[in-house]
């Protein structure tokens, strides 16, 4: 909020003071690109300000997203321990 106050500030101030210079158009996009994630963020805040309750059960899904993925990792982590062991039992038996 501060920041919008500063930019006016400053653009109406400098204007009066500097002259107008060639922006370039890579520059432009910069800036409008800056512009629109702020804006983005500030929606989003919003949203999360005025909906607790759907916020947390993404949050709560997101948890049971990463928790799937880590139960089948560990799963095929003692599957192959598992395996392995057999593996050189079978060889040290059969040695």
């Amino acid at each position: 909020m501060f920041d919008k106050i500063k930019d006016f500030y400053n653009s109406k101030v400098k204007s009066s003071k500097q002259p107008q210079t060639v922006v370039r158009a890579d520059q432009v996009e910069a800036q409008q690109q800056k512009i629109r994630e702020q804006e983005r963020r500030r929606a989003e805040e919003e949203y999360r300000q005025q909906h607790p309750e759907q916020v947390i059960q993404e949050n709560l899904s997101f948890f049971d997203e990463k928790t799937n993925k880590l139960k089948k990792k560990l799963n095929i982590a003692i599957i192959t321990v598992f395996g392995l062991i057999v593996l050189v039992f079978l060889i040290l038996f059969f040695i």
